[in-house]
């Protein structure tokens, strides 16, 4: 341990009234610099990945998506199957506890599904409903049906809002309090926090799993690159998640310091406004119609960016057409991740002319106008992707107001408030097992709603199909309407190249790009 966080272990111990010569040989504590923000510990309410990298430690899920991206592996559930075509059952772990010593049995897992089914207040509440009926059959057995088959049920069953709560101790204290002192039944417990700022978990003895082997694991937000860079120079963090390009080198080169490199499963896209109710726009902007509104100018907006520019810019990435990642075979990737293909798109000739079909005198500097929001960093280089996204846009005859915030202001003010205009960048994940619900007419949310209702049938059919060759003629065609409707512009798949102390820790990246750290050790044990 570093001499900064090692100071600090002793501090802490010395205030409980442990001596400082068992803090030193016993105490490992690991800090993780958490680009922020944070939501809500109570899981099922917020659908932000980055929060729940942190639930992951606190709470179990019935399954789990394995570390290198190959199936799945029991958390609470010791095994499960598929019994027929809308049912499967799952067999818990006997002698399971919450933090609290309450019991979780079939009837908890219960009660966890249907809350997040009863609550449209919920983000994760969507993703949910192709959950039907939660059935206990005894105290550790419980079967969970569908309302029809879903081809991807173990994956949506291990994602957001799978996480599992104590049902007496909410009643108890209800859900305002809850969150303000939460308690699940994973390997690690919330020791203390302070909101959107810093949050020490530390290992629990009970574990079904056992104890993990690093005693605390810290998530300190920092916001802004340069200071992430820093810490961990410095020693006061252990990792941070995306190193920049021009300080690779020398965390690389520093003693103790390593780069690791992983898919991050995350895409950076923009999207457009397609219609002015959802979020708050309408109070925000009121009677203004944003150009976006015209599919041509849609169109020449991904015609006009040279994707394969941008990722260079970016630093870590590889440019993209389609929102699902290369490597999943829903990401068709002779189509949407072939290089000569993606470069060919980028068409400026094509995005005048489309220009001039929607009306505009692009010749003579009559180009419409477009208000691009961007962070300053969530995956990379976000602001200088969007600088230079806003001069290729000006080159086929845009005209660009371009509003660059840092992270935590652009995400309370354009991102949760939906108060996007015409063009926002967002980073997202590219899992094939949601995205076709993201179009469809009844998902809605603060950014925007798409409603095309042959392309909604497409996507509903998707999720339906199990057989994995119809579905993939399905997702064919879902891709053409993705393509032509250009309400989400893709531009790039994000690598992850982590600074990260080796001299203390050792891990092995998720395929799936979770920053969680159940599977963090020590070097060397």
């Amino acid at each position: 341990m570093n001499s900064f966080k090692k100071l600090a272990a002793v501090a802490m111990l010395l205030l409980a009234g442990t001596s400082v010569a068992v803090a030193q040989d016993e105490v490992t504590e690991f800090v993780f610099a958490h680009p922020g923000p944070i939501r809500t510990m109570d899981a099922p309410v917020t659908w932000f990945g980055s929060t729940h990298w942190l639930t992951n430690l606190m709470y179990d899920c019935l399954i789990w998506r394995a570390a290198d991206g190959n199936g799945y592996v029991g958390q609470a559930a010791e095994s499960w199957e598929n019994i027929d075509e809308l049912t499967w059952r799952f067999n818990l772990r006997p002698g399971q506890t919450f933090h609290n010593g309450e019991v979780l049995d079939a009837e908890a897992v219960k009660w966890n599904i249907d809350r997040v089914l009863a609550r449209e207040d919920f983000l994760v509440h969507p993703q949910w409903l192709f959950v039907d009926e939660v059935i206990v059959i005894d105290e550790l057995t419980l079967d969970i049906k569908t309302d029809e088959p879903h081809a991807y049920f173990e994956y949506d069953i291990s994602f957001n809002g799978c996480q599992i709560l104590p049902p007496d101790y909410m009643a108890e204290v209800g859900e305002e309090e809850f969150a303000r002192a939460p308690i699940g039944s994973g390997p690690y417990r919330l020791a203390e926090f302070t909101e959107s700022d810093r949050y020490v978990f530390e290992a629990w003895d009970g574990y079904w799993g056992g104890r993990p082997e690093v005693d605390r694991v810290i998530y300190q937000v920092i916001p802004e690159q340069s200071a992430q860079v820093a810490a961990l120079l410095a020693g006061q963090v252990d990792m941070i998640s995306a190193v920049p390009v021009p300080d690779r080198e020398r965390v690389a080169s520093t003693e103790g310091l390593s780069l690791l490199t992983e898919t991050s499963n995350r895409m950076v896209q923009f999207y457009l406004r397609v219609e002015t109710e959802t979020g708050s726009f309408a109070e925000t902007y009121p009677g203004y119609e944003p150009a976006t509104l015209d599919n041509n100018v849609r169109l020449a907006i991904s015609h006009a960016l040279d994707r394969v520019l941008l990722a260079e810019v970016q630093g870590s990435a590889q440019p993209r057409l389609g929102r699902v990642c290369s490597y999943y075979p829903e990401g068709f990737p002779d189509r949407l991740a072939d290089p000569e293909v993606v470069a060919n798109w980028y068409d400026p000739e094509l995005a005048r002319q489309l220009l001039t079909e929607a009306g505009y005198d692009v010749a003579n500097g009559q180009g419409p106008t477009i208000y691009m929001d961007a962070p300053t960093f969530q995956s990379g280089n976000d602001a200088e992707v969007a600088q230079i996204a806003e001069v290729m846009l000006e080159e086929v005859g845009f005209n660009v107001e371009l509003n660059v915030l840092d992270a935590s202001a652009y995400n309370e003010q354009v991102v949760s408030s939906g108060n996007n205009r015409e063009m926002m960048m967002t980073t997202l994940g590219c899992s094939p097992s949601l995205v076709p619900t993201f179009y469809v007419c009844d998902w809605v949310q603060a950014n925007y709603n798409v409603c095309v209702e042959e392309w909604d049938a497409i996507g509903t059919e998707i999720v339906r199909t199990v057989d994995p060759e119809a579905r993939l003629e399905l997702w064919s065609q879902w891709w053409d309407y993705y393509l032509d409707y250009a309400q989400t512009i893709t531009l790039f798949e994000v690598d992850s190249v982590m600074g990260f102390n080796t001299a203390e820790f050792e891990f092995t990246p998720r395929k799936d790009g979770w920053f969680t750290f159940r599977d963090l050790r020590l070097a060397g044990g």
